[in-house]
């Protein structure tokens, strides 16, 4: 369970806390007024991954060098006074430097935060899953492989490294010729084989995530929308990756993309072809849904993934991931907000911003905890309620 949050020098939070208990806990505020950062911060610490900026350096102030946030984790079944059932994951973040994490004080690897941290969320910026671009979903399946598979995050941050060198080295040879060019390309060799061995294993985490997804999600969107057919998710590349391909099935597929475009490459002056590219397609009855489904069908298939993931979180863990709703119920009609208020009731707590609680059903005010976040004269601030 998250006892609280601090933060320094993180967008709008020069110096804050916000404490949190059992349940559902809304904090609720002004457009601006800093509820997101909080969801941004839990979802850094137990990603790695911020889902509104491409770099972490972004959260930092920008008249401030560093910036900071602290998580803390208690056990709600241990004694509240007792120091040592209390766990602190913390991000210091530099606007020059790597980011530094720890856990507990003690400086620690990045993945080492998301064993202690799992999290189902609903953000905003997700809301185009289905018509968005393929980037949106890309980040969305990413989000949920760090979570859920151990190493995922490893490797998709070794492939990111590995497809920016490689892809400076083709700026290179583009701009060179003869002798020079011959060294470029010979230099880039290990550079691709680097990329398609932590290609081949994003992609198969990426299938094997889907195969466990398949049933809960089918199972979810029943729940939701009834009438809507059965939902299935469809991975989607140039390698035509089959959805039981291992790492090593997926390496001769991509190793076969990179040596057939290996003359456009050159000609473009970036790599064409990897998980970087890839895409999903969500169908229902088998009917491609990007080109005909509705606001409301849209909304559907959000839920029930957001649902499938907390299925997916707790059979792995042995129990519920940390839920986080991010201005999630201005996005659904009255149907689908009692479906949502009836799940997060049964876990043990989720965190909700809203910009006004007028958005929120009677009932789960009254069963949350309550924050109005501000802006004060040093920033945001909050005004605990109840």
């Amino acid at each position: 369970m998250i006892e609280r949050v601090r933060l320094q020098q993180i967008r709008s939070w020069t110096a804050g806390e916000i404490r949190f208990s059992a349940g559902p806990q809304i904090l609720w505020g002004a457009n601006g007024a800093g509820k997101t950062t909080a969801i941004e911060a839990l979802l850094v610490a137990a990603t790695g991954r911020s889902h509104r900026a491409s770099a972490l350096r972004e959260l930092v102030q920008e008249e401030a060098s560093s910036g900071a946030f602290t998580v803390t984790l208690r056990d709600p079944r241990e004694a509240q006074d007792d120091p040592l059932a209390a766990t602190t994951l913390a991000a210091e973040i530099g606007r020059s430097e790597r980011t530094r994490y720890l856990v507990n004080g003690t400086a620690r690897r990045s993945e080492t935060l998301g064993e202690k941290l799992k999290i189902a969320a609903f953000v905003p910026e997700e809301t185009g899953l289905v018509v968005g671009a393929p980037s949106v979903r890309r980040a969305a399946l990413d989000r949920m492989a760090i979570q859920w598979k151990t190493g995922y995050r490893a490797a998709l941050t070794r492939y990111d490294r590995t497809l920016k060198q490689r892809n400076r080295l083709l700026k290179d040879a583009l701009e060179s010729d003869g002798a020079e060019r011959r060294a470029i390309s010979a230099e880039m060799k290990p550079w691709t084989e680097l990329l398609i061995s932590s290609g081949a294993e994003i992609v198969a985490a990426r299938n094997e995530l889907l195969r466990a997804l398949a049933g809960p999600l089918t199972t979810a969107h029943r729940e939701v929308a009834p009438t809507e057919g059965d939902l299935t998710v469809h991975y989607v590349s140039r390698e035509a990756h089959l959805l039981d391909d291992d790492a090593d099935a997926a390496a001769t597929r991509l190793r076969r993309s990179f040596e057939e475009t290996a003359e456009s490459e050159g000609y473009q002056g970036h790599t064409l072809v990897g998980p970087h590219r890839d895409d999903l397609t969500f169908k229902a009855d088998e009917k491609d849904l990007a080109p005909i489904a509705s606001r409301g069908q849209q909304r559907s298939l959000l839920l029930a993934l957001l649902f499938a993931e907390i299925e997916l979180l707790t059979t792995d863990r042995g129990e519920p991931p940390l839920l986080l709703l991010d201005d999630a119920f201005s996005e659904l009609d009255p149907e689908r907000r009692d479906h949502l208020v009836q799940r997060l009731t049964a876990l043990p707590q989720t965190i909700i911003t809203t910009t006004t609680l007028s958005d929120l059903a009677p009932r789960l005010v009254a069963a949350s905890e309550c924050q109005e976040v501000v802006q004060g004269p040093r920033g945001s601030e909050v005004k605990r309620e109840r």
